[in-house]
């Protein structure tokens, strides 16, 4: 599960914080382009239900706080919920500030889900020196189907129709409104999504509004607003309305950590709470009552080689991350409801939801108590200051009971050798675990601290005219281990000897490669060394005003680690990575004896 879905693909793909993805970009991954069947989309007026607002054209531009050269002079989302479905209706009007506006204006773009949306065009509207001009025209409508993540090895199936605009040019106003019905029927007809209040870019006129059946309970919460909406009821509705104007941008400094989420905005959600997540969340996570013949023979095989239990839920894991690959078929329910484990393990693959249901099924199957756990990767605790929905989560791992003790694995790892006690468990702060009797989130382990040494021989002994030997031991536990037992599987040892010289050459630049790197492994530790070898063939120089050689000795590494932020001046806080212990000890060997 690698979307973390706000009640519909098209309410992420909207989530603003930059320019939005709906509006402009480039696209990245597998494009393939098609001519839009009259399946794909239609045109025709906004539903009766929206409420119609005029964007304020003549708005001055705060040429200030301008990015990309773009002025929003409207965002305007309404979301209607009935008996049956939910439609959400979009309006944006957008101003071409400078030449660079012009290039993101005149690239109209609207994601949607085919598997279960269905997209209507109502208007695409160009504003010049007080003239509009219609600009919908379906036959120029193209509908992508695009993998944005296929680099992640993700298909979800989503397509996005584009509007390339002629003749836009510095100053025009380009409008346009769609809409969008559907939601995916994984959730059962059970509806959330949230509503942002402030961008990373100007906007002159927000307005979000949100029409839900009067008797059907729904839960709002506030995050950093005090912004209250206008209540109205009507035709068995409550409509509830958000509006602000002049909403100066909010920009968060670069090298900020993923969980810090500044921006406010209003979360709605039909899940009173985390058990009611976790109860729409167990049908799909059911374990099958009786296991394939392939499945029932791997699980026999682990069985019959016999060892602890500890050593056996070691081997599943191993065999779910070494043997299932990792691919994600996430089209329509296939965003949160895992694959058969049967089915699976039949192709080999799966995503973050397959591989983790079928290592609990082999668990279980072995004795072994085990649940899928929902997490977020990024917001990692923060979840737990969220209105409770199904959208909080990212990824799934899995929780087991072995022995007494509680441990926390990821089916998606490279292949981690060694025991269930030296492997890296999965540690994201807060998870939902999927079992009959959750009623919260539980506690997981943080990120588990780093350990590495790095050891630097600069051996000078032979003499002061002759070469320096240089030898560099690194040795990595834990996550760094697994770091580096990834990277190096990863990357051919040619490469990875290239990228060695070149990190010490910038402080030598005449370094030279004596012997090959040379990689210990202890799996069973869960250690990696790596020993590398150079020569350094000018160490010494003759500083002639002092009348003596002299050498400069570094601790690249150390350096490296200790790299300061870009942005010293920040409100944002800083992250420096998982907690670290990390010791350089540099060791010089001379000719002779020197008073230091």
């Amino acid at each position: 599960m690698s979307r973390a879905l706000e009640g519909d693909v098209l309410m992420l793909n909207f989530r603003i914080r930059g320019l939005p993805s709906l509006v402009a970009g480039l696209l990245v991954g597998a494009t393939v382009a098609v001519a839009a069947p009259a399946a794909d989309f239609s045109v025709a007026a906004p539903p009766a239900w929206v409420e119609a607002i005029a964007p304020d054209i003549a708005a001055s531009v705060p040429t200030e706080q301008l990015s990309a050269g773009v002025h929003y002079l409207l965002t305007d989302t309404q979301t209607r919920v009935d008996a049956q479905d939910r439609t959400t209706y979009r309006h944006i009007a957008m101003k071409a500030a400078n030449q660079s506006g012009v290039e993101s204006v005149a690239h109209v773009q609207i994601g949607f889900d085919p598997a279960y949306q269905v997209l209507t065009l109502h208007s695409i509207r160009l504003h010049r020196d007080g003239r509009t001009i219609s600009k919908l025209n379906a036959a120029a409508v193209k509908v992508l189907q695009q993998e944005k993540e296929l680099e992640y090895r993700i298909f979800d199936g989503s397509k996005t129709a584009h509007v390339f605009l002629e003749d836009v040019r510095v100053g025009d106003v380009v409008e346009y409104a769609y809409s969008v019905r559907g939601s995916n029927p994984v959730f059962g007809n059970r509806q959330f999504g949230r509503i942002e209040l402030q961008w990373n870019v100007p906007v002159h006129q927000l307005v979000a509004r949100l029409m839900w059946p009067a008797g059907r309970k729904l839960a709002l919460q506030p995050l950093r607003t005090a912004l209250r909406p206008v209540v109205t009821e009507h035709d068995g509705l409550i409509d509830q309305r958000w509006e602000v104007r002049d909403v100066a941008p909010l920009v968060v400094e670069a090298g900020a950590p993923d969980w810090f989420d500044p921006y406010p905005f209003v979360q709605w959600s039909e899940f009173a709470d985390w058990a009611a997540v976790a109860r729409w969340a167990e049908p799909l996570y059911r374990r099958p009552v009786v296991l394939g013949p392939a499945l029932r023979a791997e699980v026999d095989r682990i069985a019959a080689a016999g060892g602890s239990l500890p050593y056996k839920a070691a081997k599943v894991l191993r065999f779910v991350q070494g043997e299932i690959r990792y691919l994600g078929v996430e089209v329509g329910p296939g965003s949160h409801a895992p694959t058969s484990p049967d089915t699976v393990l039949d192709r080999r693959f799966g995503d973050c939801k397959d591989k983790s249901l079928l290592t609990v099924t082999m668990l279980e199957a072995l004795g072994i108590g085990a649940r899928p756990a929902l997490v977020h990767t990024a917001s990692r605790g923060t979840i737990a200051d969220l209105q409770p929905t199904p959208g909080a989560f990212n990824h799934v791992v899995v929780r087991a009971e072995v022995d007494g003790a509680t441990y926390w694995l990821d089916p998606t790892r490279s292949p981690q050798p060694g025991t269930l006690d030296t492997l890296v468990q999965a540690g994201f702060d807060r998870a939902l675990v999927i079992g009959a009797g959750t009623t919260g989130l539980s506690d997981m382990p943080a990120a588990p601290q780093q350990h590495r040494e790095v050891r630097m021989l600069i051996d000078a002994s032979d003499g002061l005219d002759k070469p320096v030997r240089m030898t560099v031991v690194t040795i990595a536990d834990g996550s760094w281990a697994e770091s580096m037992r990834d990277s190096l599987a990863t990357t051919n040892r040619d490469d990875q000897q290239k990228n060695y010289l070149n990190f010490y050459a910038r402080y030598y630049p005449d370094l030279a490669v004596e012997r090959p790197i040379t990689v210990a492994d202890d799996g069973y530790a869960n250690r990696v060394t790596v020993t590398e070898s150079y020569r350094i063939p000018t160490f010494w120089t003759r500083n002639e005003g002092k009348k003596r050689l002299e050498a400069g000795v570094f601790a690249p590494d150390m350096e490296d680690a200790l790299r300061g932020p870009r942005q010293t001046r920040r409100d944002a806080p800083l992250a420096l990575g998982l907690p670290t212990e990390f010791l350089h000890t540099v060791e010089v060997r001379l000719p002779e004896d020197w008073p230091i």
